[in-house]
């Protein structure tokens, strides 16, 4: 257990060295672990604290802060969390509402320098931390079901009514069990939701991982900036369905609004600790893309008063006013009354303090609470304005809750390309423009110009036709591999069947080539073994969609009409090609188009146009 409040002068027990390579067994309590899994891709670890500083009541909230000053001024570096309770402590009508339970209000471990890591190295700490282990979670229940999140939302709505405030920062808590080790689930998430302030601490009963895009605040010598986040929209299923989302959202007045409310009452926020006319806001209505999700943000910024340090301005800020709601003392008195009970960590702050005085702190959002007993808990929440309604905000909060509960997406992406002597790579441009787009909509890293380069080497050694298959990594990593390939002959008609299972135009992963293909390939195999040489799909509406390997076309009136992308459409190289010339047209196919009479062709870049003859399995036996 740690000590009474607020330090210890031990080394917290199980404390290895800072190399990550000491971490054979779980991370000890006292780590921290601040991650830009998004941007800079650079870690920092924090280990093997000199002493603990904890507190636990509202009355110690003034000697905490100055306990955390004064070790910063004695040189040391310290990393930890403010619950968002802790903010209380500096509005007397929440601290009179507010009944000590002994949960941590703030936690901050006491280090010297932590340790730069790449984020390659973290993914290797957490293994090496885990064993290996995997981690998942189940049993998901939500202590408000709709109909209470409704009765909450109503009240809400009649103080906006009334006028009592203009925007309220409504949430609720998910419940669930945690399997495996603490640190393979924070990898799993991090590697699905990869964000610019990701944190883990791990205390000695229980870990707090926190998947935070947003940024409380950050001081760099005398310049103070804080980035709220408000409005929210759900990705598309490629780029260009992303860019339309993200205009929509940033044109989308109740969006606007809500953003507009936060950035106001965070510039008003940062007037009191910065000085007159050095407000400025910035990226006003900028849309971040985050792997399930969009973000509107706003940028606000000052220049410190002279002389003031982390006490005041935690003071004057804190909690930030995304998570409240505006006027931010109403708000908090009144979602105080409809929420189920203490928020704790979840939508307070996690970050670091150099010995500068320079820090960094997120908004806790998209946090999760694992306790040593399995279970887990998780906040999530959406502003809530006079036109809002109870169910698409309730809807809102499940999206948030998304990057934990949506299936696992382990993948590569996949380009096959077609390499001869006389034309080298075939269709290389439109191959590396289809990677690098799929790359950008799932957040891969990617060098075009270095996988070109590798290509090129390949090739070198290359007499005859081949198949040459790329894979890419999340990290950028590149496999290629190749083989001897055999033209098709001209003239050869395949046999080809259709199959029974229905694709679904709403999964993302019919639009990008991807190693998860289950279905394509276990269905092409079943189909070879019955001697076809490709399968057909068609979508849960009845549209046609594509081969298993290859685009559909149908020539009619001399030219060649293909499936149109928004049925669940690979957007082939060859089809590419081929719509650019006004050689072929986007069309809604369905099975009547198939027996029509008309010539019916598949293709890839690698193949190039097959006529092909559909068999049904009952026609084939």
């Amino acid at each position: 257990m740690y000590p009474p409040p607020y330090q210890t002068d031990a080394p917290l027990t199980g404390t290895h060295a800072t190399d990550p390579g000491h971490f054979l067994a779980p991370l000890p309590a006292g780590t921290v672990l601040l991650v830009d899994a998004l941007k800079t891709g650079r870690a920092k670890l924090f280990s093997a604290p000199r002493r603990v500083l904890i507190c636990r009541a509202l009355q110690e909230v003034p000697a905490f802060l100055a306990q955390l000053e004064a070790a910063r001024k004695d040189g040391a570096h310290l990393a930890g969390f403010f619950a968002y309770e802790f903010g209380f402590a500096f509005e007397p009508k929440l601290a009179a509402s507010h009944q000590d339970t002994g949960e941590l209000l703030a936690w901050f471990g006491v280090y010297d320098a932590p340790q730069d890591l790449t984020l390659a190295e973290v993914f290797a700490l957490l293994a090496q931390a885990s064993g290996g282990a995997e981690a998942s979670v189940s049993g998901l229940s939500y202590d408000m079901d709709r109909t209470r999140y409704a009765e909450a939302f109503s009240a809400v709505q009649h103080h906006l009514a009334v006028g009592d405030i203009y925007q309220a920062n409504l949430t609720m808590r998910a419940r669930f069990a945690h399997h495996g080790p603490v640190e393979a689930q924070f990898a799993r998430l991090l590697r699905r939701q990869p964000v610019p302030y990701a944190a883990f601490i791990k205390l000695e009963d229980r870990a707090i991982l926190s998947l935070s895009p947003e940024l409380f605040l950050e001081r760099r010598g005398e310049a103070l900036r804080t980035r709220p986040m408000k409005g929210t929209a759900p990705r598309g299923r490629d780029t260009a369905e992303d860019a339309a989302i993200a205009a929509r959202l940033a044109s989308d007045p109740k969006q606007r609004a809500e953003n507009v409310m936060i950035a106001d009452l965070m510039r008003n926020d940062l007037s009191r600790v910065t000085e007159a006319g050095s407000v400025a806001v910035h990226d006003v209505f900028a849309v971040e893309r985050y792997r399930s999700l969009h973000q509107m943000v706003t940028g606000v910024s000052g220049r410190l008063l002279p002389g003031i340090e982390l006490p005041a301005i935690i003071e004057g800020l804190f909690p930030c006013g995304s998570i409240t709601g505006a006027p931010k003392l109403s708000a908090m008195q009144i979602i105080r009354a409809q929420e189920t009970g203490p928020r704790g960590v979840y939508t307070g702050s996690i970050g670091a303090i150099a010995p500068s005085g320079d820090f960094s702190f997120n908004v806790a959002i998209r946090t999760l609470v694992l306790k040593e007993d399995g279970t887990g808990e998780a906040g999530i929440g959406s502003g809530v304005v006079f036109d809002s309604g109870a169910a698409p905000e309730y809807d809102e909060c499940l999206l948030k809750l998304r990057f934990l509960t949506a299936p696992d997406e382990s993948f590569e992406l996949i380009e096959t390309l077609g390499w001869t002597p006389e034309e080298c790579y075939l269709l290389l441009a439109r191959h590396l423009a289809r990677l690098t787009d799929s790359a950008r909509y799932f957040g891969f890293a990617c060098d075009p110009a270095g996988i070109e380069a590798q290509l090129a080497e390949l090739a070198r050694g290359f007499t005859g036709p081949q198949r040459v298959r790329l894979l890419l990594a999340a990290d950028g990593a590149v496999t290629l591999t190749h083989a001897d390939f055999v033209p098709t002959a001209t003239g050869e008609v395949w046999p080809v069947t259709l199959s029974s299972t229905r694709t679904s135009a709403e999964d993302r992963f019919f639009f990008h080539k991807t190693t998860r293909r289950a279905l394509y390939d276990e269905s092409l195999k079943t189909a070879m073994a019955a001697g076809f040489k490709e399968i057909l799909f068609e979508n849960e509406d009845g549209f046609l969609t594509e081969g298993s390997f290859t685009n559909l076309f149908i020539a009619r009136h001399g030219r060649l009409l293909t499936p149109a992308l928004k049925h669940g459409v690979l957007p082939g190289t060859l089809r590419a090609a081929l719509l650019d010339k006004r050689l072929a047209a986007e069309a809604d196919l369905t099975c009547a188009d198939l027996f029509s009479g008309a010539p019916v062709y598949v293709g890839n870049s690698l193949r190039g146009l097959v006529r092909v003859q559909l068999v049904l399995p009952e026609e084939k036996a």
